[in-house]
């Protein structure tokens, strides 16, 4: 009997010992069979490149209405030293007179934004070679190959799946600074046709589509790229070129008349600031909210995501327990509804505008009762008045409540006035007159500006000054190659 059970559990060993060698072994040979495809040592010992993509855009969850799709233009051109560990990205987006330049990249060290306009450079600690070039470099299929050659340790094989009528196998892996990637390979061709990685919000993806390869210096290359979010059009290549191994002599540079950019706060940590008594601001990174004690409870406006440590946070400073019961919200775009599914655990009403509900209702994805809404129709209040409401549309979202909170004379704005700089006032804008004559007509006697993405909280001193100093209209970089067309 003993020795029974001893052969069962050898033949358990065996048998896991092949289940995991049979598992390597597809991986390999289809990882084989890829670099093979693309151009196998041409790929392989590539030192660099240089990607020129003129791209349309389509946005839904960050447009100007919740109901509309917006179409944006970019060109873009992506350097990449490997060599090196060096990436760098040029972006024009807008067209005609109404451009806006980005120049980012990464020296192997450090990371750099540079303001073409303002003639200055930043240091930013969170362009990586990974992200500089915002994920751009993930539409060269040649390059999927290349990371998965590296990283071929982390892969895993999918099996085969049947993909726009022809046989595919799928293999997907994890590189550092990466999110998981997941590539569809034609078996005949073994090309990659499709690529997929998670977006940050749940139950969301990107896939990638890649069509009209052309081999390029002995590497395929597909000159069509289709971009989907969560099934719906995000980016479509307009016309895309790659040179291999170019120079890349003047890369990488920081013109020697700029100067340094004025220095940015950094909010890693959760903080809790008392703007006034029982008047709060908490949050860190990108997301924060101010949170009003109404006597048994708050009434809180700023939606990003984490609303329940924020929520938290304010509930140790104070020393108390009371609930969350309104939440103001302050527009559709994704970012700011990152927390609505929060709110909704903890029970709390939403203050909108109609044209919110249907955004509010998808991004929480349960059912939620009509009561637990209160819509503001032009201007309101909530809490008797301790938090005032007024709707103002404006360039950035067809609908944007605009929250004053009468005892902290602050107004809280999600993302139309604000600043990360230590010192000094934002850039102008021609939307900040008609702010301010908002602000005005409906007696928001406002000494402070707190926002949704900053934890530094602007005076009306500040606003003034960067009303009297608009920022001038951009323009292309000399030597920009996306100027030449």
């Amino acid at each position: 009997m003993k020795f029974m059970k001893r052969f069962f559990w050898k033949i358990c060993g065996m048998m896991l010992i092949t289940t995991v060698v049979s598992a390597g072994a597809k991986e390999d040979a289809l990882i084989d069979k890829l670099v093979l495809a693309y151009g196998g040592e041409a790929l392989l010992s590539l030192k660099s490149l240089t990607l020129m993509d003129n791209l349309k855009r389509f946005t839904s969850g960050q447009s100007y209405s919740p109901t509309e799709v917006d179409l944006s233009h970019y060109n873009t051109v992506v350097k990449i030293d490997f060599e090196n560990g060096r990436k760098e990205l040029q972006l024009i987006g807008g067209e005609g007179k109404h451009i806006y330049a980005r120049h980012q990249f990464y020296d192997g060290e450090k990371g750099y934004g540079i303001n073409h306009t303002d003639q200055t450079v930043m240091e930013n600690s969170s362009y990586r070679f990974t992200t500089v070039d915002r994920r751009f470099s993930l539409r060269i299929d040649a390059l999927l190959v290349k990371l998965l050659h590296d990283n071929q340790e982390d892969a895993k094989y999918e099996g085969k799946v049947l993909y726009r009528g022809k046989s595919h196998e799928k293999i997907s892996f994890e590189a550092e600074g990466y999110p998981k990637l997941t590539l569809y390979i034609d078996q005949v061709t073994g090309l990659i046709t499709k690529m997929t990685r998670p977006h940050w919000a749940p139950n969301t993806e990107f896939s990638y589509v890649y069509t009209g390869h052309e081999i390029q210096d002995a590497i395929p290359f597909a000159k069509g790229v289709y971009v989907t979010k969560g099934g719906k059009p995000e980016t479509l290549s307009v016309s895309r070129s790659l040179v291999l191994n170019p120079d890349l002599t003047g890369a990488f540079h920081i013109p020697s008349s700029y100067g340094a950019a004025p220095k940015s706060m950094s909010f890693t940590d959760m903080s809790v600031k008392e703007l006034s008594e029982g008047v709060y601001l908490a949050g860190q990174d990108w997301g924060f909210s101010i949170f009003v004690d109404a006597g048994d409870h708050f009434v809180a406006v700023g939606g990003y995501e984490d609303l329940k440590k924020r929520l938290a946070a304010v509930q140790v400073y104070a020393e108390t327990e009371k609930p969350l019961k309104y939440q103001i919200v302050t527009h559709h775009h994704l970012d700011h509804l990152g927390g609505m599914g929060e709110a909704m655990e903890l029970g709390a009403v939403f203050v909108t505008v109609k044209e919110h509900v249907a955004s509010i209702r998808a991004i929480v994805g349960k059912p939620i009762p009509d009561d637990r809404f209160i819509l503001i129709d032009g201007a309101g209040s909530v809490g008797n008045d301790l938090v005032k409401l007024v709707d103002f549309p404006n360039g950035h979202a067809s609908h944007n409540l605009v929250s004053y909170i009468p005892g902290a004379k602050t107004v809280f704005t999600a993302d139309y006035f604000l600043s990360r700089q230590e010192t000094g006032a934002p850039d102008g804008h021609n939307g900040l007159v008609k702010f301010k004559e908002t602000l005005r007509d409906h007696n928001f006697d406002a000494d402070y500006f707190a926002a949704a993405h900053s934890g530094r909280v602007l005076t009306a001193a500040d606003l003034q000054e960067a009303m009297n100093n608009i920022a001038p209209p951009e323009v292309c970089p000399v030597g920009w190659s996306q100027c030449e067309e």
